[in-house]
């Protein structure tokens, strides 16, 4: 489907660059998000799998619900959507 850039200021690194990949699938219920997460660190996304009546808004909403759960809205300088 697309991917999803985002862009954070890192105190230790200057600026980094992060891209998670989502992924439209038809086996899993129409409006599910389910997260992939790295195996070293757990605490990082790399796929979301998203139902076949998701929208991008609805994307969106997620990851930043997620990232600010996390604490990593605060450092977040872009989320944009890259197809």
């Amino acid at each position: 489907m697309s991917r999803i850039l985002l862009e954070v200021g890192c105190p230790r690194h200057g600026f980094e660059r992060f891209s998670i990949k989502v992924v439209k699938r038809y086996n899993i219920p129409s409006k599910d998000i389910l997260p992939n997460f790295r195996k070293l660190k757990p605490d990082q996304i790399t796929q979301l799998y998203v139902g076949r009546n998701v929208t991008e808004r609805e994307i969106q909403r997620f990851l930043s619900d997620y990232l600010s759960r996390t604490g990593m809205n605060e450092i977040l300088l872009n989320m944009r959507m890259i197809r």
